[in-house]
This record gives structure tokens, C-alpha cells and sequence, in this order.
């Protein structure tokens, strides 16, 4: 592998697996709603009515560090699908994916109103958590 290649794979690491700090560069929309695009796609971009496919990482938010890994679509091999504006997944991500492009990656910072409020999931998720999540869109419809 070449010096480029092997800084690429050292970034993806470093932004997939390192809980670092998510201070700084995020977009804050009046919901409360935070994100911040790590890749910019060159497809379609999604909107209201879309139906998308993502893969995604999640994580319960630890004070600005990544906590508990709630789960990882990648390794189950298998892409959710939803159409933006229901209510099939958390409100935080309808509003997250709108805007973004087929083949982007953004990371949301989404507050406990826009996921699962005061209520826990099982033992994964506490109530009125913070949570944190890695999307990639796969597709647009």
C-alpha cells in the first residue's frame, strides 16, 4: 500500500473506532438535532418522502465521547431501509438524513427528544440518553 492509502485507512480508523471529543464543526438545527458530514456524497440527496438505505453505527453519547456501541448494521450485513417523514425509526433520524447525498457519511448528535426520550430500551439504551450515530447513505429512491 502506498503512503496516501495508508493515511486514508489511519482517518476512517481514527473517525470509526476512536471515541474522540465531538466538540467543534457541527451543524445545529432548531430541534436541537447536531451533525456534521465526514464524507459528502455525489448522488441523488435525500428528502421528505425519500425511501433510503443506510448502514449505521450507534453509540449511546458519554459527555462529548463515544459510549456504549447500541449497534452496527455492518455487522449484521444488512442496510436499513425507511422513507424520511415516518415514524418507522427515531425522529432524529428523519431529520438527519434529509440533505444528505447517496454515497455520503454524516455523524449525528441527537438529543434525548428526537430518540427515545425518558423512556430505556432493554438494558442498551438509559433513559433520556444523548445519542450518537455514524450513517452512511447507501441509496435513494
Amino acid at each position: 500500500m502506498n503512503k496516501v492509502c495508508i493515511s486514508m485507512v489511519m482517518v476512517f480508523f481514527l473517525l470509526t473506532f476512536v471515541g474522540t471529543p465531538l466538540a467543534g464543526s457541527f451543524t445545529t438545527l432548531p430541534s436541537g438535532l447536531e451533525y456534521k458530514d465526514l464524507k459528502v456524497g455525489s448522488g441523488p440527496a435525500a428528502k421528505l418522502g425519500s425511501t433510503v438505505a443506510i448502514h449505521f453505527t450507534g453509540w449511546v453519547d458519554k459527555s462529548g465521547q463515544r459510549g456504549k456501541e447500541i449497534y452496527n448494521s455492518r455487522k449484521e450485513r444488512e442496510p436499513v431501509s425507511f422513507v424520511i417523514g415516518t415514524d418507522k425509526v427515531i425522529q432524529g433520524w428523519n431529520e438527519g438524513a434529509i440533505g444528505m447525498q447517496a454515497g455520503g457519511t454524516r455523524m449525528l448528535r441527537i438529543p434525548p427528544a428526537l430518540g427515545y426520550g425518558a423512556k430505556a430500551v432493554e438494558d442498551v439504551i438509559p433513559p433520556n440518553a444523548h445519542l450518537l450515530f455514524v450513517i452512511e447513505l447507501l441509496e435513494v429512491n
